[in-house]
């Protein structure tokens, strides 16, 4: 028995399907189904009854599932195990983050760890939704922003990395046509730019350390991708509600404004999500510790390369945008 089929046969039984065990896998469809059809072969029965859109685990499969998921534990185990000794800082590690502020997130922390471990190599897979969760068995360590969902990760240890805060944010151009509002409630008279999470639009809930304020907003512009939504605020189309981190380097190059500036959200955490075994392998370890120490240098990352005239900074709030 491979335990490379194994292996497959739980991304299978935990995303339901060939074709997402494939995306989670990076592996050909073609490769997950050889594999899944050599694993029964070789235990001389299916173990999944197969449908038009999901493959669910039959009798033989979920008696076979939990020996897999030690057969998995104990290999894990074992690596770390051997790496620990010996203090090995080699292999591969496997980490995934959903879609939301990746690049400007997850982006920083994970490059300055590979930074500093040339040594490993790095797979940084970003997911969306449902999907994120369900490759959790083949990954290593999952990065995830906000309070992550019961009792899908019931299993999984979690450790707090970070936190970090929404705020209000729109161009010069706008406020200076459309006035700077003096209280959450004049919200209710500007354009606002709405951001939908795929189930509803995204509630703006504010404080300022003494009061609260809630407001479904009424939007004039609506996305469910961050960057749109931070361009339409830029090109002067309302006002917007995104992390601090995410508009700090355009209010650093006067192309965003705060509004309201004590008025924030709720800190939002960032959790690494992983087996507890695995805190055994020491790079998985290192990992975790390098994005928790250096969480704050979000706020500092330079997105451009400075080597490149074209991309100097400087030259970011001088250089003309075309009207969106």
């Amino acid at each position: 028995m491979q335990i490379d089929d194994v292996l497959v046969f739980l991304q299978i039984s935990s995303t339901g399907s060939l074709s997402a065990a494939a995306r989670a896998a990076a592996k050909p469809k073609a490769t997950i189904s050889h594999q899944l059809r050599r694993l029964e072969d070789e235990l001389g029965t299916p173990l999944f009854i197969r449908s038009t859109n999901r493959l669910v685990l039959n009798d033989a499969g979920r008696s076979f599932l939990d020996h897999a998921k030690n057969i998995r534990r104990a290999c894990e185990r074992g690596v770390d195990a051997a790496r620990r000794s010996r203090n090995i800082t080699v292999g591969t590690l496997r980490v995934a983050s959903s879609g939301e502020f990746s690049s400007n997130l997850v982006g920083p922390l994970v490059l300055h760890f590979a930074r500093h471990h040339p040594q490993l190599r790095l797979e940084v897979m970003v997911l969306r939704g449902d999907a994120l969760i369900s490759s959790r068995d083949s990954l290593d360590c999952i990065l995830y922003l906000g309070e992550p969902p019961m009792p899908q990760v019931a299993e999984l240890t979690a450790r707090l990395l970070g936190r970090f805060a929404f705020g209000l944010y729109a161009s010069p151009g706008y406020l200076a046509r459309n006035g700077h509002p003096q209280a959450p409630s004049e919200l209710r008279g500007h354009d606002l730019i709405g951001f939908h999470n795929g189930e509803t639009t995204t509630l703006w809930e504010l404080a300022d350390g003494e009061h609260e304020f809630s407001l479904q907003p009424s939007t004039r512009f609506l996305t469910n991708d961050y960057w749109v939504l931070k361009l339409a605020a830029i090109h002067n189309h309302g006002i917007a509600f995104m992390p601090t981190f995410f508009a700090a380097l355009e209010v650093e190059h006067g192309l965003l404004e705060p509004v309201l500036p004590k008025w924030r959200s709720t800190e939002i955490p960032m959790y690494a999500l992983f087996a507890s075994h695995r805190l055994a392998n020491p790079n998985l370890r290192t990992l975790i510790d390098s994005v928790s120490q250096n969480f704050s240098t979000i706020f500092d990352y330079d997105y451009y390369a400075c080597h490149n005239p074209a991309l100097d900074r400087g030259a970011v709030a001088e250089r003309r945008l075309p009207r969106l």
